[in-house]
């Protein structure tokens, strides 16, 4: 047996991508009315609300990020203008209507079930058969493997929450960190175009020129009136705003870290 061709992640300057792919299991949830599918909507419209409002979310505790999306995959989306088995699905222009009539295939043991009753199995003679999908796509700072220990650290539970509604997903979720990155470099797909716009800088920077802008603009409008004349002295207000100014990232708790400025 040869070695696994893993898909690989594009690094460009120092910003990485990584995009998984990974089948949502079929069927209900176990003691609970909704199907795995719609557990999962559930989950991650949670977190999209939260976004929304400006409320933090587990993913702000990840400080590389740049960018996320997780998006569910339909069979109605993915089936456009296909043919499978003689099946030809052409919905009209527009969002594809749902495709909700699932022929579920038998397991093993059904299948032996069946047999005894001697009925034909059903298996890969059956009509086929068709699942969503959960497509991750991330942009952050450095590493994949050292972004992934992050998630595992400060995200662990709302990603086992969410990721656990996929197939194969490892029992103990991201606590068991090898079966868990072995998990994610299984569905990991290869991306063909990687443009991340500002590619040299990191997210620490980004927020450290956000900070040194804001505190610039009230320089600015401490020191100058509305018509352009000057408003106060600024040699002192221009100390002021050097001291202010004088930055450091501090509140590291891991490689990427969490930004604070400050000039304490």
């Amino acid at each position: 047996m040869g070695p696994l061709a893993w898909a690989d992640s594009k690094t460009v300057g120092g910003v990485t991508e990584v995009a998984v792919l990974a089948p949502i299991k079929k069927g209900r949830v176990p003691g609970e009315r909704c199907t795995y599918e719609e557990r999962v909507r559930t989950l991650v419209a949670t977190i999209q609300q939260r976004v929304d409002r400006g409320i933090p979310t587990e993913l702000d505790e990840v400080p590389t990020i740049h960018f996320g999306e997780i998006i569910v995959i339909r069979p109605e989306q993915y089936l456009v203008d296909s043919r499978v088995d003689g099946l030809c699905y052409e919905p009209a222009p527009g969002i594809p209507a749902p495709i909700d009539d699932y022929q579920t295939i038998p397991d093993d043991a059904q299948q032996g079930n069946l047999a005894q009753a001697g009925a034909a199995p059903l298996g890969r003679s059956g009509p086929p058969e068709f699942r969503s999908w959960l497509l991750t796509i991330v942009f952050f700072d450095g590493d994949l493997k050292v972004y992934f220990k992050e998630i595992s650290v400060f995200t662990k539970l709302k990603f086992d929450e969410i990721f656990d509604n996929c197939e194969d997903y490892p029992l103990d979720g991201t606590s068991d960190f090898e079966r868990f990155w072995n998990w994610i470099r299984r569905y990991q797909i290869n991306v063909d175009l990687f443009y991340p716009r500002y590619r040299e800088l990191s997210v620490v920077r980004i927020k450290q020129l956000e900070a040194f802008k804001r505190r610039f603009d009230a320089f600015v409008a401490r020191v100058r009136t509305p018509n352009g004349g000057r408003a106060r002295p600024i040699d002192d207000l221009f100390d002021e705003f050097l001291r202010e100014n004088e930055q450091y990232a501090r509140n590291f708790p891991a490689l990427g870290g969490v930004f604070e400025s400050g000039s304490d």
